[in-house]
């Protein structure tokens, strides 16, 4: 199996309760956080124009902003109000700037 077919929720964090897991294309990597499971670690940062899959199982805007904030060079902002909001969601081979807009969240690339 590949990382980029591995990089997924069930494979990842069996069972947890929240799950969000994004792969990387630029640098071959799967980069998770799972509650009630280990998270997976985080090295390099890649651009906005970087391409990714991202699989998210019961996971909150919250949860989301940190994995993406960990994985972009960019400072990545979640409305307060929806800090706590669940979402389920697959996304293939689209840009991490999609998936954000996608997520209606906020990147501000780091000076």
């Amino acid at each position: 199996m590949s990382v980029q077919s591995d990089c997924i929720c069930e494979k990842q964090c069996p069972g947890a309760i929240e799950c969000a897991c994004v792969y990387t294309y630029d640098n071959n990597e799967c980069h998770g956080y799972c509650v009630d499971a280990v998270p997976k670690s985080k090295t390099m940062k890649v651009g906005l124009d970087s391409r990714i899959d991202l699989n998210l199982r019961g996971a909150s805007l919250g949860l989301v902003g940190k994995l993406l904030a960990d994985v972009a060079d960019a400072d990545i902002y979640v409305p307060g109000s929806r800090i706590d909001e669940k979402r389920d969601l697959y996304l293939e081979d689209v840009t991490l700037d999609s998936a954000i807009r996608e997520l209606q969240l906020l990147a501000l690339i780091r000076p």
